[in-house]
């Protein structure tokens, strides 16, 4: 059984609604906001436009992206 990566900076971007907004409060306040550049993985919190925005920005950087429905 292989451990689970644990990623020490996270990138959180979100959309501008209400709900991405608040779940982006709540995790920077708990894990950090680093910048995308210098992040291990990168996670996008809003609905399908976002993370679509999201994974053309980063794709070829190598670093996981995520995402939570949030918008």
């Amino acid at each position: 059984m292989s451990k689970s990566k644990r990623y020490e900076r996270i990138a959180f971007v979100a959309s501008a609604s209400t709900e991405a907004q608040k779940a982006l409060e709540q995790l920077t306040e708990i894990y950090g906001n680093q910048p995308a550049d210098e992040a291990d993985v990168v996670v996008a919190l809003g609905g399908d436009g976002l993370m679509l925005q999201t994974l053309h920005a980063h794709m070829r950087t190598g670093k996981p992206i995520y995402g939570m429905h949030r918008g």
